[in-house]
């Protein structure tokens, strides 16, 4: 840069994982017209170019390298508001990540211009042409048409490598490689007309008339513009007007060609919520809800966060319902949190049926353009859209006037976010975020974190409880059932034990409707051999491929490997392959089975691949089109069903025996959850578990809905062997594809910790998966109980993960930090 150049400069956030931003120079016509938050594309690398976000504008040149310009600002007003910038400064500090990742996690990518690489012919001589190759020649043959991508040159000349090929026409001079800026963002536009204006003139109107008399269509549409609307100059969708007048296009086109009407094309949102018929039943508070209402709004006054705890089936939502109209009337924002993507088809019908058109959806089920346009309707503070229904990734929206946040399900593990980076919390970041704002925060649960519970305990949030269920019914009855007895007494037909399949014939027998809940989706998780025990292993990962019927496939549940499923062994060769372990498939086809004239459904991760499939089941289980219904935790998390009278857990022992200090937690959390999905209505419902272990003692706290005496042990439990939310923890996660590269990598890390920091560190270890898409895995897990509060421990991590940098041998290690991981 010049020394006489203006001394303007801008440091920006780019979409990569860097630790700093970078600073860029500003001509005097930028610097008027730019403000943080503004989207700039800039050069970064070997001529690459990015969209980056505005972090501060000022006078200070960098002192280690000459400043680029700018390329292009791409805003008028910010993208990105200064609340959202703080709120990305504390995420990126809190959680140990950089702010482009926290960029590239928050904005839709078709927001992010990115450049393409592209080669672009020279003009040459003859003799130039004479010296190509045959391959050379073909590639110049096909620039002469177009700019090529390296995958298009790929695809012409059949070549995996094609860099020395186009490196080799660059020293010809042939062609020259450029760097081209795509918008990804595409508007979703319709077609409207117009009368031309010549026609508000009564005889040039009546002149039209007379005419059109040969043209009995073109005449009709005319007329029905006329009678339908009132002022003639109004745009109007070409989609409405044939479907007015039950004439086509040609007619219309006709009217376009003859400049009778105007033609243009405007932007219009994409439709992203699934238009269902929906009554506005509005139901009346209970006595028992009244006054859980007033209790969080009077809390509310004194406390940012609130929690509701509620049994199964109590009404919860209808009292978020009579909060969020009251924030509605004062045009405030709301965002509503759901951990799970398949609750947002019953919230959305029943906030519709309530707001209309004021709600919003946002989930990563929509496409990039969907959510650009949600993201934009956020930021403008659209007044059809004050209410925002979304899972995690909806906390980073830019909001505008947020005034209330309702965090549904506040304990579900699905709101912390594991990869990639930010590796955040979103119930307690919109915490945060919401303090920072002076928002509030309604948490929502029948069976609380843990964490939240002490919160409430030591006072720093308020606590309602709503103790009965809706309109006086009970709770379900809770039966336990012992596997090992019924296999003894030979009492059981595949998974089902007699007392199960005894009970789902009487609830059929009454007209109501069967959840069937089994933690694991596919046929089977392991296929065995008789004669040698060799299990197929997934070739990328260390886990066993899960059998899959439907597609007669095997697959990894981790990086999608699939292989045909075998006839023999592939070790020793014999024909004695079997199944063990049950999925949701194999439950699907023994119900089949045993009720071949019941309509059956099965919800899992492998059935709802779609936008709507979600939506679908869900629709046709509400309206009894489906009688049973398999399904995975998805279908146990939030939803209600009116009709249902049983649920079944076809086996509880594996989320009891999980490995994590969170497992009694979790597994009382699910199996109450579980047992909520019954009797929602006007008869008790019944539950029936499954189990080796029928003594457990979470199970006997599940039967008696003894969260009190869970809470109380597991503060025990925890407080005794130091894990949260008494202590805080720090896992790091190495990765690398050479094995020996990834033990040398985990010692070094934990050798130099250990000389800084007196607190507990536990491994380096290998987790139970411990390979990972050919990466071998090995984690630390640091604890801050130690005279070193959290801040100094994570400014002590990064201080030797970057001596850790500047070892040459750990140059292909991946360090990934993940604060309160669980």
């Amino acid at each position: 840069m010049q020394a006489n150049s203006p001394r303007y400069f801008v440091d920006v956030i780019l979409p990569l994982a860097l630790k700093k931003t970078y600073t860029y120079y500003l001509t005097e016509e930028q610097f008027f017209k730019i403000k943080p938050g503004f989207r700039v594309t800039v050069s970064f690398g070997k001529e690459k170019i990015y969209t980056a976000i505005v972090k501060q504008i000022h006078d200070k040149i960098p002192k280690i390298y000459e400043p680029k310009p700018i390329h292009m600002i791409l805003d008028k007003t910010p993208l990105v508001t200064a609340i959202q910038l703080k709120f990305w400064d504390w995420l990126s500090s809190y959680y140990m990540c950089s702010l482009g990742e926290i960029l590239k996690a928050s904005v839709p990518s078709a927001l992010l211009l990115e450049s393409k690489t592209v080669i672009v012919k020279l003009e040459i001589t003859q003799e130039q042409l004479n010296s190509l190759t045959d391959l050379e020649f073909l590639v110049y043959e096909g620039l002469q048409k177009q700019n090529l991508t390296l995958l298009d040159i790929s695809k012409i000349t059949d070549l995996k490598k094609v860099l020395p090929l186009v490196m080799s026409l660059i020293s010809k001079k042939a062609a020259i490689i450029k760097q081209r800026v795509e918008e990804k963002f595409k508007p979703k536009k319709e077609r409207v007309v117009q009368l031309n204006s010549i026609y508000n003139e009564s005889k040039n109107l009546k002149k039209l008339f007379n005419d059109l008399n040969k043209a009995p269509k073109q005449k009709a549409i005319i007329l029905a513009l006329i009678d339908n609307y009132k002022n003639l100059n109004s745009w109007i969708k070409v989609s409405t007007l044939k479907e007015i007048t039950n004439i086509n296009s040609a007619s219309i086109k006709s009217l376009i060609d003859k400049e009778i009407l105007n033609e243009k094309y405007q932007e219009i949102n994409r439709n992203i919520i699934r238009k269902n018929k929906y009554e506005n039943v509005i139901k009346k508070l209970s006595y028992a809800q009244k006054i859980a209402f007033e209790k969080i709004n009077n809390q509310l006054l004194n406390r940012n966060v609130v929690l509701l705890e509620g049994v199964t089936a109590s009404g919860k939502t209808e009292v978020y319902m009579s909060l969020l109209k009251k924030h509605v009337q004062k045009g405030k924002q709301i965002l509503y949190l759901i951990p799970e993507i398949s609750l947002t088809s019953q919230i959305l019908n029943r906030l519709q049926a309530r707001f209309g058109d004021r709600v919003l959806v946002y989930h990563s089920r929509f496409s990039i353009h969907e959510r650009t346009e949600v993201w934009k309707q956020v930021l403008n503070g659209d007044s059809n859209g004050l209410i925002i229904v979304g899972a995690r990734s909806s906390i980073l929206l830019p909001f505008k006037n947020l005034s209330l946040v309702i965090v549904d399900e506040e304990h579900e593990n699905s709101y912390k976010q594991i990869d990639p980076a930010p590796r955040y919390q979103a119930r307690d970041s919109i915490i945060y975020l919401a303090n920072t704002i002076n928002a509030k925060v309604v948490l929502g649960s029948a069976t609380p974190s843990i964490e939240t519970t002490e919160n409430v305990k030591n006072g720093k949030y308020g606590y309602v409880k709503l103790t009965e269920r809706y309109g006086g019914i009970s709770l379900p009855k809770i039966e336990l059932i012992d596997l090992k007895l019924s296999h003894k007494k030979k009492r059981m037909k595949g998974m089902f034990s007699e007392s199960l399949i005894s009970s789902i014939q009487e609830t059929l027998n009454l007209k109501k409707q069967v959840i069937l809940f089994q933690n694991r989706r596919g046929y089977a998780p392991i296929l065995e051999c008789l004669s040698c025990g060799h299990s197929p292993q997934c070739v990328q990962c260390d886990v066993s491929l899960t059998y899959h019927q439907i597609t007669n496939q095997l697959k990894c549940h981790y990086c999608g490997y699939s292989i045909h499923m075998p006839n023999q062994c592939n070790s020793c060769g014999m024909l004695t392959l079997t199944t063990k372990g049950v999925g949701t498939q194999q439950i699907e086809k023994q119900i089949n089975e045993f009720f071949p004239d019941i309509k059956v459904k099965r919800m899992d991760w492998d059935t709802t691949r779609g936008k709507w499939d979600f939506d679908k089941i869900i629709e046709s289980f509400e309206k009894e089109q489906i009688q049973i219904l398999v399904g995975t935790q998805m279908v146990v998390k939030g939803l209600d069903f009116k009709n249902v009278l049983l649920v079944g857990v076809i086996n509880a022992d594996h989320i009891l025996n999980f490995p994590d200090f969170r497992a009694h937690e979790r597994s009382y959390q699910m199996l109450c959850q579980v047992a909520g999905r019954a009797g929602r209505s006007d008869q008790k419902g019944k539950v029936i578990i499954q189990t080796y272990e029928p003594e457990n003692l979470t199970l006997k706290q599940v039967i008696e809905h003894n969260y009190e005496a869970l809470f109380k042990m597991q503060k025990k439990e925890r407080k005794q062997y130091r894990y949260p939310p008494y202590y805080r923890m720090i896992k790091i996660t190495f990765k690398c594809r050479q094995f020996d590269i990834i033990n040398k990598s985990s010692n070094w890390f934990s050798n130099v910790l250990k000389q800084s920091y007196n607190g507990t560190i536990l491994g380096p270890t290998f987790p139970a998966v411990s390979r990972i898409r050919n990466f071998y895995i090995k984690e630390i897990l640091v604890k801050v109980d130690s005279n070193l509060n959290s801040s100094s421990l994570k400014d002590l991590l990064n201080k030797v993960f970057k001596s850790f940098q500047t070892i040459s041998v750990f140059r292909n290690v991946r360090v990934n930090f993940d604060v309160d991981p669980y």
